[in-house]
């Protein structure tokens, strides 16, 4: 299957993801419910019909920057034997699930603003090629 990330254009790959769209992104779908590094990585997989699959070599540092910044932290589960843990059990880090803080909530409402102010510039970089 062909990555669709990137075009090519003779000698040249010309990326079609901005660089710095995953961190509000991760945000954004944190928003909506807790998950795993996997999780995210299909989500985003799937909100783009395939034409992005950030790899973990991606998702894990930027949540662990966002983590270390108060934009996200983990989801507290409970054992059976009664300790407290982050994620599914056994230390498995890439499971474990991140919720979005208050931080992070705030950090948001300006999503909009950046989604519409995004949207406008893609569209003045598009005149170019018409």
């Amino acid at each position: 299957m062909r990555r669709r990330d990137y075009c090519r254009f003779g000698p040249f790959r010309v990326g079609i993801i901005p660089q710095g769209l995953l961190k509000p992104f991760i945000l954004k779908l944190l928003s909506e419910r807790p998950m795993h590094g996997f999780e995210i990585m299909e989500e985003i997989f799937q909100r783009t019909f395939g034409m992005w699959r950030p790899g973990p070599s991606s998702i894990y540092p930027a949540l662990i920057q966002l983590e270390e910044e108060g934009y996200i932290e983990p989801v507290i589960t409970q054992r059976r034997e009664g300790r407290s843990t982050t994620g599914g059990g056994g230390g498995e880090k890439s499971r474990r699930p991140y919720r979005i803080s208050k931080k992070g909530t705030e950090v948001l409402k300006d999503y909009e603003r950046f989604r519409k102010e995004w949207l406008e510039n893609v569209s003045q970089l598009r005149r170019m090629w018409l």
